[in-house]
């Protein structure tokens, strides 16, 4: 569907697990077109991208950007540039970090002309090293990936997940001109700046739940989650597990907390 003129939503089919918040796959129409994300990569999911872009009459799918090299948003990226001749983009941390080919590696600040239309490329490592959001400049539209979901809370798995990071850019996201965010998951969110200080302030929340934690004695992650996250779906777990990991390593390297390594579980103290 069109969400605004000029930008198109290409349903893709539902996600394994997140159900009807599937991977969102966008179009850009210009006199060029150009996806945000590629889905999974499944033919049903490939033959919907594909049908989309051909009703529109002689438009040349010109690039495929990728926010981060997971699946769910890569893996339809070479069958769409096979079919198309669109070159893949991603951002040179993420190409080296999950060692994935690219046509064209983006950094910070870049753009992308799109005959009349400017997509600049913004950094923001968090989810993974190399994640890029991407801001359609024209209409203030800001294609978050998995940096901001429709709904729910990004998952951090470290190493490749940094808390740390995460926050820096969001709060970095403040900073630019966004009327709407089209997120890799989940609805467009048509406040952006509340939405963006709801979550850098649920994630400082969050961290004074883990340090409170520490304070009564909860050492390990199994116990902090199991205090955190009281009624959790037992299908949540890892990622719940990831959050409370992001959040100890995080205090780790700003001296708040040390980690004492034992023989099943990592032991957490204040420092």
């Amino acid at each position: 569907m069109e969400i605004v003129p000029r930008v198109h939503s290409i349903p893709v089919g539902s996600d394994l697990f997140m159900g009807f918040f599937a991977p969102n796959v966008y179009l850009v129409v210009g006199k060029e077109g150009a996806l945000i994300d590629s889905g999974y990569g499944d033919e049903q999911s490939l033959a919907s991208i594909l049908d989309y872009a051909k009703g529109f009459a002689g438009l040349r799918l010109a690039y495929i950007l990728i926010t981060h090299a997971h699946f769910d948003h890569l893996g339809g990226a070479i069958k769409i540039k096979e079919a198309t001749g669109a070159q893949i983009v991603l951002h040179s941390n993420e190409a080296r970090a999950a060692d994935v080919s690219a046509d064209k590696l983006v950094e910070e600040g870049d753009i992308l002309a799109l005959d009349g239309l400017s997509l600049e490329v913004i950094h923001t490592p968090g989810h993974s090293p190399g994640h890029a959001c991407i801001l359609l400049k024209e209409e203030g539209i800001l294609f978050s990936g998995d940096h901001v979901l429709g709904m729910g809370t990004t998952a951090m798995r470290p190493p490749e997940g940094d808390m740390s990071q995460y926050i820096n850019s969001l709060q970095k996201l403040l900073d630019y001109d966004i009327k709407m965010i089209c997120p890799g998951h989940g609805p467009p969110i048509t406040a952006p700046q509340q939405k963006l200080e709801e979550l850098i302030q649920h994630r400082l929340e969050r961290e004074q739940q883990v340090l409170s934690g520490l304070r009564r004695g909860m050492v390990t992650v199994k116990e902090l989650v199991a205090e955190i996250y009281p009624e959790l779906d037992s299908r949540l777990y890892e990622m719940a597990q990831g959050q409370v990991l992001a959040h100890l390593v995080k205090l780790e390297r700003e001296g708040k907390a040390a980690s004492q390594a034992r023989e099943e579980d990592t032991k957490y103290i204040l420092k």
